[in-house]
C-alpha cells in the first residue's frame, strides 16, 4: 500500500478546544460499528495553531480508525471516505484517525476508499491490534497492506470511474436525507402546534 498511497496522522486535541464552531472534527464516533460514516458523530472545535494543513479532510478523503473502545475490535480498522461535511466549513480528523492520500497517476481516492473498506482489509489489521481495555492499530498495518496491481494503472479506469459514480451517488443521497430531515424538524413543530393548517390539502 505504500507504494501507491501516503499516511498522515490525525491531530491531537486539547479538551478545551471542543467548542461550538464552523469546524468539525471526525473521530471514531463518525464510526458505525456495523460499518459507514456517521455525521452525528462531529465535534465542533476551534483548532489551535499546531493544527497541519495535511490534517484537514476534504469529501471523500478515506480515514482509517486507528483505536477502538469495543473489545470485539467492530471499528479498528475500518475504512471510511468522508461522505458529507454537514454544513461545516472544515472537517479536522483526530489523532484517533489516519487519513489515506493516493500519490500515483490512476489512483483515486475513490479507488483508495474501495480497496481499504474490502474485508481482506479489515482481517489484514486484525494482526496488527494490540492493547486491552483500548485496542491500538500499528502504524505499520497500513504501509505492509499487500494487494494486487496490473503494471499498467491505467487499466484500472473503468473501475475507478465505476466506484467514483458510486460514492458520489452515496454522498449526494445522504446530502439529500440531511436537508429532508432539517426540513422535518423545522415545520414538525409548527404542524403540531396549528401554526400551519394543512386540513384544506387535498392527498
Amino acid at each position: 500500500m505504500s507504494s501507491i498511497a501516503d499516511f498522515v496522522s490525525g491531530y491531537s486535541y486539547k479538551g478545551t478546544e471542543l467548542t461550538k464552531s464552523n469546524i468539525a472534527m471526525a473521530t471514531i464516533k463518525n464510526f458505525d460499528r456495523k460499518g459507514g460514516f456517521k455525521l452525528d458523530g462531529y465535534k465542533e472545535i476551534v483548532p489551535s495553531s499546531k493544527l497541519k494543513d495535511t490534517q484537514y479532510a476534504e469529501l471523500f478523503d478515506t480515514l482509517v480508525a486507528h483505536t477502538d473502545l469495543t473489545q470485539n475490535a467492530e471499528v479498528i480498522g475500518n475504512a471510511e471516505p468522508v461522505m458529507s461535511k454537514s454544513g461545516y466549513d472544515d472537517i479536522v480528523f483526530s489523532m484517533d484517525l489516519v487519513k489515506v492520500v493516493p500519490k500515483i497517476k490512476h489512483i483515486s481516492k475513490f479507488l483508495i476508499a474501495a480497496i481499504l473498506q474490502d474485508k481482506k482489509f479489515k482481517a489484514h489489521c486484525l494482526g496488527y491490534v494490540n492493547g486491552t481495555t483500548v485496542l491500538h492499530l500499528s502504524k505499520k498495518a497500513l504501509p505492509e497492506y499487500e494487494l494486487y496491481l496490473p503494471d499498467d494503472l491505467s487499466v484500472l479506469k473503468p473501475l475507478d470511474e465505476l466506484v467514483t459514480a458510486l460514492y458520489q451517488r452515496i454522498s449526494a443521497n445522504i446530502e439529500e436525507i440531511t436537508k429532508l430531515e432539517t426540513l422535518l424538524d423545522t415545520l414538525l413543530p409548527k404542524l403540531m402546534s396549528g401554526e400551519f393548517d394543512i386540513s384544506d390539502i387535498d392527498i
